[in-house]
């Protein structure tokens, strides 16, 4: 018994060690970038959203048996778990937090708006309150 005990805590130290850079990597992604520009995100996103969601970003707009996103924060952030990869992912690739398409009509962004310009929308819908 002993010995399984010593095991496992070497297992679980070995465990913390191998994954501590995979959670700083996911925490960095929470983060807006140093360059993200939040003007420019309020640009693009008085450009390209606000018919769907609303300069509130508070959505509720009815497309048949779809409605737009709330963006306010913090609903935003915890529907996607405090990860701003998973936002822009949703902005680029429109696909939810799990990997699954959002309610069309929200169409896939890439191609039209590049990565950075994305990651600037999702800096300035953190400054979006309900």
């Amino acid at each position: 018994m002993k010995k399984l005990t010593s095991s496992a805590l070497l297992l679980a130290i070995a465990l913390i060690f191998v994954s501590g850079p995979a959670i700083s990597s996911i925490q960095a992604q929470t983060e807006p970038t140093a360059t993200s520009d939040l003007s420019a995100g309020k640009t693009l996103f008085n450009t390209n959203c606000v018919a769907c969601h609303l300069a509130s970003g508070a959505g509720g707009v009815h497309f048949g048996s779809a409605v737009s996103a709330d963006l306010q924060s913090p609903g935003l952030e915890q529907t996607y778990r405090d990860n701003d990869h998973l936002i822009v992912r949703a902005i680029l690739e429109a696909k939810d937090q799990d990997g699954a398409p959002l309610d069309m009509p929200m169409p896939a962004w890439s191609g039209r708006i590049s990565q950075a310009q994305a990651e600037d929308i999702v800096a300035y819908l953190h400054t979006l309150h309900r």
